[in-house]
């Protein structure tokens, strides 16, 4: 119950938050993502979640509807004067020997005509609507991936912190490392003099040869040695 109650608070916190996106980007320019190749450079196909693909495939049918929307009332617009010069044509008084031919013509063009004038309004309707609902569906699928950006976004940050502090651990690990090495350096090299000098090089080169030690500055310990 504990889980159930949590995972609806977060989905009506999300909701929360996309209705607050939403308000915020209205009257900002946004480009149409699935039209734009920054779009698609940033979210290739193996980073899109299922919420991504699906409203990008919502968007891209709407774009198709909008450009088959045009095309159609182009269309529309060649036939209407087609069956528009063919009403001219087929005037008639009804004294014209064809009269009743004419007639039947212009009765089936006024038919054609009346029904190519419910799709033109149909068709400028959802062409009025489309660029609305275009941009709505825009903004959505711009919420979705902004989502997704921003968790990695998130998800680096708690990475690039946790790995600052440990390089910083590093850090003062390496330079403690590297102040102990110094003093053994030291050390040896001390311990060597007062080795040379008490014994002479001769003597300590027996000893040497049966173990492996760091030897420290040798050159200062033979100078010694000499003098």
């Amino acid at each position: 119950m504990g889980k159930n109650h949590n995972k609806r608070k977060k989905r009506l916190q999300d909701s929360e938050m996309d209705m607050m996106y939403m308000q915020a980007l209205q009257g900002k320019k946004i480009p149409l993502l699935p039209l734009d190749a920054r779009w698609h450079a940033l979210f290739p196909d193996f980073r899109k979640n299922k919420e991504i693909k699906q409203l990008e495939k919502e968007l891209d049918q709407l774009i198709k509807k909008q450009g088959q929307t045009d095309n159609d009332l182009k269309d529309y617009d060649k036939a209407k004067k087609v069956l528009t010069q063919n009403v001219l044509n087929n005037m008639t008084d009804g004294h014209e020997f064809d009269s009743p031919v004419r007639l039947r013509k212009q009765e089936k063009n006024q038919k054609l005509i009346a029904e190519l004038n419910e799709k033109i309004v149909e068709a400028k309707n959802l062409q009025e609507r489309l660029p609305a609902e275009i941009v709505i569906k825009n903004r959505e699928l711009l919420i979705a991936c902004m989502k997704v950006c921003y968790q990695e976004l998130m998800d680096n940050t708690d990475e690039i912190v946790e790995r600052e502090e440990r390089i910083q651990q590093l850090r003062e690990e390496i330079k403690d490392n590297i102040l102990h090495k110094q003093d053994m350096e030291m050390r040896n090299t001390e311990v060597y003099k007062y080795m040379h000098n008490l014994l002479g090089a001769d003597v300590v080169e027996i000893f040497d040869r049966e173990q492996k030690v760091w030897r420290g500055n040798l050159e200062e310990n033979k100078l010694d040695d000499a003098e």
